[in-house]
């Protein structure tokens, strides 16, 4: 990198380059006319460049407006952007470009231009360019202003491509003609197909503002700058280090911290998008490179040990080894937030600050001053922040939360992924219109297989020829516990234990004791080696209070100094079983000295300047020996629950708990049982709050591993049933979707197979019985119509429910909704949901309805929203699909609905106008509806498509200020032709296209006529609300 001269001040260039003075420079390759203006003749001489510009903003748009831009990016996109990721498509762009230069630009400015268009620094300002234009949709090029954007991306052409000042000037202003132009057209095509709730706008407009703000002062800073070679030095060094440090996993088994490279042991994990976000449910299941290519901010939730932290160091070795990665940072800065704890207490360190500390230690980097902020503000840096549930304190996560967003806000450009464990993620979670979430996929039968055939091939403690047939037998003898090792660490485990002793634990504490028995008894015995102190009680106990005290002292989670370490075992010891002092200091020396570089459970995992850092090889290990020692102290159920119960209701500790539970029903005659009915009488009849709902839903849980007497079953579910859905106070459209209050029923709806028929029964009990006791009560109707729904959607993250419940339960729910079906009659005159629930099964007239409730019920749900299960009536059109549920309904007559849908659209021609007021529909459940109308008017015919634009049209007029879809061809997509009438209510000029699509569509003539004056603004259908 040669040195730049200084730029002079950005203001002085800022008329030169807005984005509607001089023509948009269109880019061809080899044609060069020397009668054009000098800007227009320097970059039109670059091939590919148009090329480079559309896949940074492909990958913008992507990122700004969610994964289904991807496809819809008018520029070349994920085709070419899978295709920019292979070498030798970039190298040959580049010779291409350097081969057809002429006298304009020398071979090294086209070679260092099409080298600066493939860069994360371009990227960046395509990213806050197209979120800018996203986010101010509707309006005019001439009307918006983006100075500091364009000011950031000339001191960046000036800092990063060698030219002479003059072409700089040039290239610079061709470029960022070019760059707005595709950024327009490229919205525009998108929100043609796809608009966006006042929600996510509003989100838009605040993180476009943070773009904003952020380009001013990477301009500002760039000013400043005279070479780039330091911070380029320094991300060679990062990138170095982290290869070095990261470029193998761990294999936890044989006794020992081998290191392997991930070819030989890895196995890519999946991911699941979040069930009850319909566009997603396209896309349920993907690798991560595809999720990182398309969501600039995605949080990864997981179970333990379900590969969260290990997938965390590969995504940062593999974004240091290679330029073409998905994300296309250049330097991962893994930050693992246990390591910080004590940092954010005193809450004195900027999160760059803390990333300074990063690169210094472990990775013994020295940032140059101004380097963490370059990479940063450029886009330069993926940041990973790995383990958000590792702070157990739930007031400090929501600190680091607010903590992590603020980070986002002033740093736009970077990409992030936050990893968390799923269960207690809701009670601080990072923001939604900030970051895209979604699930670990626990492993398929071909992974584990995978998994397994790679792990005995590297066990070196069998013989070469036996490992194959091993691993073989492993898969057929482990069949029994089949979800028990679709976990990755459950499986690498199992996969030791049964190396060792042929054995299969039937459970997760059985797995971690077996473990603890191999580490101190079997394998170190079958090496010859001498274990200096046995492992009797003494040390096994000193193990699980070294747990305890680390679990529950957070600096002390990332692991111990040995002086630190010696002086704990040393002291229970010296109280436990020496009276000497020296003795029991010399016992706990050896101790330590034995776990170094070969333990399987308590093992160095760093060090310091002097000497080493040990901790626990795993987070669960640490929960199970914790746990150990919680029961240990507390060995009766009351003593375990009066301690547990705090961390219970507000949602922490919730391994450790489940570990203990596990613990006391192995130690003690009914110790599960017991706990578990001191839980639910914990929770007051009525009782609704979170605390209430958190303790049946770790109840719910538990029956997932414990088999409870079925009185305890019943009280469990009954009080699942009577609490869930309790909370539905909001009406925020959000909670709509999300159906998270519904957690506690949902909990137990995922139990073991063994406890399935109890449960099952007990549930089917509990809701008929609420229904005959409260005939009244909507959401306890709801439960039994709608069962088969919870699962799934009672939480926005859950996974997807087992095939054996998955049966059961649709079986139980055909049956329940048979059984109380009738007592519809005595909700339809008082709730709306009924009523449409009872047209929809063809009992009475969508006219009684719609005369009873009002033109607004064809697009909502109860204002109390008891009922999230029902679709808006305009959505049963059969052609039509819902926003909430993708599950058919076999209550459900095409013949009926349609008819419905023709019977509505006769009515409302017949009412006065205005139909309903602006306030008695939800904007965002407006847009969902609209959404979901994404079929083409040819797919409908005569009075049906008729209907249908009809019960639209208020919902056009409803949102047509946020002005979200395109206004040009309409292709006859419905949402697309419902807006571009809005428009034309609107802006007059429109007007003329908007009737000429209507006059396309051929509609009975007073349909037509009606249209056609509510296209005019002669009616209004929504009016205005009245104070």
């Amino acid at each position: 990198m040669i040195t730049r001269p200084k730029a002079a001040p950005a203001q002085s260039r800022s008329t030169d380059l807005g984005c509607s003075s001089a023509p948009i420079a269109r880019i061809t390759s080899d044609t060069h006319d020397r009668t054009a203006p000098r800007s227009d003749r320097g970059l039109r001489s670059v091939v590919g460049v148009e090329l480079a510009i559309g896949k940074a903003l492909a990958t913008a748009a992507a990122r700004a407006t969610g994964g289904g831009a991807a496809k819809l990016a008018g520029i070349p996109g994920a085709a070419f952007t899978a295709r920019w990721r292979n070498r030798k498509t970039r190298a040959a762009l580049t010779r291409q470009t350097e081969a057809s230069i002429g006298l304009d630009l020398p071979p090294e400015t086209a070679h260092s231009l099409a080298e600066y268009l493939n860069s994360p620094d371009f990227e960046s300002i395509a990213l806050s360019l197209v979120t800018q234009v996203w986010a101010s949709a509707g309006a005019k090029k001439q009307e918006q202003n983006f100075t500091a954007t364009r000011e950031k991306l000339e001191e960046s052409i000036r800092l990063n491509v060698e030219a002479d000042p003059e072409l700089i000037d040039d290239i610079a202003r061709a470029a960022w003609q070019a760059l707005v132009e595709k950024s327009f057209e490229n919205a525009s095509k998108i929100a043609a197909t796809q608009g966006e709730s006042p929600l996510t706008r509003a989100a838009l407009l605040k993180v476009s503002a943070c773009h904003v703000a952020s380009d001013a002062k990477s301009a500002k800073a760039f000013g400043n700058i005279d070479d780039l070679a330091n911070f380029h030095n320094f991300e060679s060094q990062m990138r170095d280090q982290v290869k070095n440090l990261h470029a193998t996993m761990k294999l936890p088994h044989a006794g020992t911290t081998k290191k392997v490279p991930y070819s030989k042991l890895f196995v890519e994990p999946r991911l699941e998008f979040p069930v009850g976000q319909e566009q997603e449910k396209l896309l349920a299941n993907v690798h991560l490179q595809d999720m990182l290519s398309t969501s600039h901010r995605t949080v990864i939730l997981g179970d333990p040990g379900g590969g969260k932290s290990t997938l965390s160091l590969k995504l940062a070795y593999e974004i240091a080894r290679t330029t073409a990665h998905a994300t296309g940072a250049q330097v991962p800065l893994l930050f693992i937030l246990r390591d910080h704890i004590e940092g954010f207490k005193a809450n004195n360190l900027t999160l760059v600050e803390h990333l300074e500390g990063v690169c210094k230690k472990p990775y013994n980097v020295e940032p140059p001053q101004g380097a963490i902020e370059y990479v940063l503000q450029n886009g330069r840096a993926f940041v990973i922040f790995d383990g958000l549930d590792e702070l157990t304190d739930t007031s400090l996560r929501r600190r680091v939360v607010e903590f992590v967003e603020s980070f986002v806000y002033m740093y736009p450009d970077v990409p992030v992924l936050v990893t968390s464990r799923r269960v207690g993620y809701d009670e601080a979670p990072l923001d939604d219109s900030l970051f895209r979430t979604v699930n670990l996929a626990e492993l398929q039968r071909e992974q584990v297989r995978d998994y397994a055939n790679k792990w005995f091939l590297l066990d070196e403690t069998v013989e070469k020829g036996r490992r194959s047939e091993l691993a073989k037998s492993f898969l057929q003898d482990s069949e029994f516990v089949a979800d028990l090792r679709k976990n990755p660490l459950m499986l690498s485990l199992m996969c030791g234990i049964y190396a060792s002793e042929n054995y299969i634990p039937a459970n997760r504490p059985d797995v971690y004791k077996k473990c603890a028995e191999l580490l101190f008894e079997k394998w170190d015995k079958q090496r010859g080696i001498g274990i200096p102190l046995p492992f009797d009680a003494h040390v096994k106990h000193a193990l699980n209070a070294l747990a305890l005290w680390m679990y529950s002292t957070p600096k002390a989670q990332h692991g111990l100094k040995r002086e630190d370490l010696i002086q704990f075992v040393s002291k229970f010891l010296l109280e436990k079983r020496f009276d000497d002092e020296a003795e029991a200091e010399n016992a706990a020396t050896k101790f330590v000295d034995f776990c170094t570089g070969r333990a399987w459970v308590l093992t160095d995992v760093g060090s310091d300047i002097n000497q080493g850092i040990y901790g626990f090889t795993h987070r669960t290990f640490l929960e199970y020996f914790a746990a150990n020692q919680i029961v240990r102290q507390n060995s009766s159920a009351r003593a375990l629950f009066d301690l547990l119960a705090p961390k219970i209701s507000a949602a922490e500790w919730d391994v450790v708990a489940q570990l203990s539970l596990q613990t006391l029903g192995n130690n003690v005659d009914d110790g599960a049982d017991d706990f578990l009915q001191l839980a639910v009488d914990e929770v007051r009849e009525g009782d609704s709050s979170s605390a209430a709902r958190n303790i049946i839903s770790f109840c719910g849980r538990s029956l997932s591993f414990a088999v409870p007497k079925p009185g305890i079953i019943r009280d469990i579910c009954d009080k699942a049933v009577r609490i869930s859905g309790t909370q539905r106070n909001s009406p925020s459209p959000r909670d709509v979707l999300a159906l998270r209050d519904f957690a506690p029923l949902e909990s137990v709806m995922r139990c073991s197979v063994e406890n399935l028929p109890s449960v099952a029964k007990a549930i089917r009990e509990s809701v008929l019985k609420l229904v005959e006791e409260e005939p009244d009560n909507a959401r306890a109707l709801c439960q039994c119509l709608f069962l088969w729904n919870i699962p799934g959607q009672a939480m926005g993250h859950s996974a997807t429910l087992p095939a054996a419940n998955a049966e059961v339960w649709q079986k139980l729910n055909r049956e329940l909704f048979s059984q109380v079906r009738d007592n519809l009659s005595l909700h339809s005159e008082e709730s709306y949901w009924a009523s449409q629930l009872r047209v929809i099964l063809g009992e009475i007239s969508i006219t009684e309805t719609l005369r009873r409730f009002g033109v607004e019920s064809l697009y909502g749900v109860d204002s109390n929203l008891t009922q999230p299960f029902v679709r808006p009536l305009v959505l049963s059109v059969p052609s039509l699909r819902s926003p909430y549920q993708s599950v058919s309904r076999s209550y459900e007559d095409p013949v009926i609905l349609k008819r419905a849908a023709e019977e509505a659209g006769d009515y409302l021609l017949q009412l006065p106008t205005p139909w309903f007021s602006a306030s008695a529909v939800l904007k965002d459940l407006a847009f969902a509806i609209l959404r979901s109308a994404h079929v083409s008017c040819a797919q409908l015919e005569g009075k049906e498509l008729e209907a249908v634009l009809l019960m639209l049209c208020p919902i056009g007029e409803l949102i047509a200020d946020e002005d979200t879809y395109g206004h040009g061809r309409t292709y006859g997509d419905i949402p697309t032709v419902i807006s571009k009438w809005a428009r034309a209510r609107r802006d007059p000029d429109f007007t003329p296209g908007a009737l000429a699509t209507l006059r396309s569509l051929n509609l009975n003539s007073e349909v037509s006529e009606f249209i056609a004056r509510w296209i005019r603004g002669d009616v209004t259908l929504v009016g205005a609300d009245k104070n």
